[in-house]
Formats: C-alpha cells, sequence, structure tokens
C-alpha cells in the first residue's frame, strides 16, 4: 500500500471532477432534442393547397394538392461508413407517439392561404451522440401497428380518415390532387388519388385483422445517404411521383388513381418511383421521390 497524501488526495479528486464532468456532458449530448423537417415541393417550387402545378405525369396535366399525409416510423441516422444508429422518439402527442409519427403536409382548410402553414410537416426525436452524414426512414406502419380500431386508437393512429379497415388496415400514404380540364376540353376536373397501403392481407372478414403478415407490405424505405438533419429538409417531389403516370385517364374497372391494387395499371408508375416491385418487377430501383435540400 502506497501512502495517502494531501497530493495524491487533490490529483485523485481531479481526475474525479474531469470524469463527471465528461460523463454530464456525454449524457447531455445524449438528451438532446432533434427535430426532423419535411416539405412538400414540385421541382424546385414549394406546394400548397391553393397552387396548380403543371406540367404534371406523362400527358404534361395540370392538378391541384388537396391532400398529401404519410406515416413514418422506424427513423434512424447514418455514420459516414453507412452504419444506421435508430434514435429514440421525442415527446407523444397529437401527431407521433411510440416511434410512428403522421406528417400532414398539405393545408386542408377552406378557404386556405398561400402561406397557411403545413398542419405538422415535422417529427421530433432524440439525438444520439456521435457524427451523422445520412438519414433513413420507412414509409408505412409496423405490422403490429397496422391492424386494429382506429376510433379508439391514440394518436396518431386515430385518423379515421387514414384507415381502410381493419383487413387490410392503414393508408401509408395519401396523395389526392384534382386533375384540371386542358383547354378546350369540356371534360369535368376528376381526382388522381394515390393510397398507398398493404395489400394482400388474409382475414375471415374485413373488420377482422390478419392473423399472419400481408403478402405485400408495401413499405417504402427511404435512405438518404448525404443527409445532415440538423441543417437539412427532407423534401417530397410530387413532379417526381406522378412522373411516370398518365393522371387524365383511368384504367377500366378500377378504382380512381392507385389505390394499391397489384392489377391496377394505374400503380405502376407510383409503384416504380416509390421503389416498390409491381407486378412481373421484382428489383426496382431505389425510390426518387424523397431527397435532402
Amino acid at each position: 500500500m502506497y501512502p495517502i497524501n494531501k497530493k495524491t488526495l487533490l490529483i485523485f479528486h481531479s481526475a474525479l471532477n474531469v470524469a463527471m464532468s465528461l460523463f454530464a456532458g456525454e449524457s447531455h449530448a445524449a438528451s438532446r432534442q432533434g427535430q426532423l423537417n419535411f416539405q412538400a415541393v414540385y421541382g424546385d417550387q414549394t406546394v400548397n393547397c391553393t397552387r396548380t402545378l403543371s406540367p404534371v405525369g406523362t400527358q404534361g396535366d395540370t392538378v391541384r394538392v388537396n391532400d398529401l399525409r404519410f406515416y413514418i416510423h422506424d427513423l434512424a441516422l447514418l455514420t459516414k461508413d453507412g452504419h444506421a444508429v435508430p434514435v429514440k422518439p421525442g415527446p407523444s402527442g397529437l401527431w407521433q407517439r411510440d416511434g410512428i409519427a403522421l406528417i400532414d403536409l398539405i393545408d386542408r382548410n377552406i378557404p386556405c392561404g398561400d402561406t397557411a402553414p403545413s398542419p405538422n410537416p415535422a417529427v421530433s426525436f432524440v439525438r444520439p451522440p456521435g457524427r451523422f452524414t445520412g438519414l433513413r426512414f420507412t414509409i408505412g406502419l409496423p405490422d403490429e401497428a397496422n391492424h386494429g380500431d382506429a376510433t379508439v386508437a391514440q394518436p396518431p393512429l386515430n385518423m379515421t380518415s387514414m384507415f381502410w379497415t381493419w383487413q387490410y388496415g392503414y393508408r401509408f400514404f395519401t396523395l389526392d390532387v384534382t386533375v384540371m380540364p386542358k383547354p378546350g376540353d369540356k371534360a369535368r376536373p376528376h381526382g388522381f388519388p394515390v393510397h398507398l397501403g398493404s395489400t394482400g392481407c388474409e382475414s375471415a372478414s374485413p373488420t377482422e385483422a390478419p392473423k399472419s403478415a400481408c403478402k405485400a407490405p408495401n413499405l417504402v424505405t427511404v435512405t438518404l445517404p448525404d443527409f445532415n438533419p440538423a441543417r437539412q429538409t427532407v423534401q417530397l417531389d410530387i413532379r417526381q411521383l406522378l412522373a411516370t403516370s398518365n393522371v387524365g385517364v383511368n384504367q377500366p374497372n378500377s378504382a380512381p388513381g392507385c389505390m394499391s391494387d397489384p392489377d391496377d395499371k394505374d400503380c405502376a408508375g407510383v409503384f416504380h418511383e416509390f421503389g416498390l416491385p409491381f407486378g412481373p418487377e421484382t428489383a426496382p430501383p431505389a425510390q426518387s421521390v424523397f431527397r435532402g435540400r
């Protein structure tokens, strides 16, 4: 045993104070709040409920956006080497709970104004310590949250307008646009909705949840390898989403627009841009709808 003198005690206390300071700093960094912001755009233009967008789709149509909402979960930050670090969700509330958030990018109030803010363009999270250069998240809901009674669910899963049936679950992504008639065309404006959700969900009835996973979960994984969540915004480009779709017509004997039906060819272009397989396509390209700016 070495004798403990006053000098040794001072050194010990100094080292202890440094360690405690470092620990406190790490704890503070670990509990730092972060926020991920989303924005609806048409190319480089901001989108709102008053603005018409043109040209849209393969035939250069003009549309107005009436609704744009989607669920996200599985939020993670990416390190320089591509390692994904899941983040802890922020406080529960009207728009997020248990790692699930509902992003709502279009003000549906009538009349809406050019300066009307989006109802909920962001999700909050607890930023882990470290340096991150990318982002990953999933459009949709985990299977265990996708089937239930929306009328008694906690927010944001209580949004019954985002719900199909217990069998099929929720709409993961909703884009509703009105297609305007072209000059000289006597046709009335018509809708082209894009409603993405799981299909091939088997149960005894539409009001009964499936006991096994749906054949086509239709979850969209978005990976942005070059993204700074502290400075950049996630943009959803409507022009790109509808780029390979003819929004001016609808496949005969099918629901309007794309309702995720695997037999509805109006979904082919939308699924392609989302990076989802459609029909015989088994290896579509990566999604092109979301980007960081």
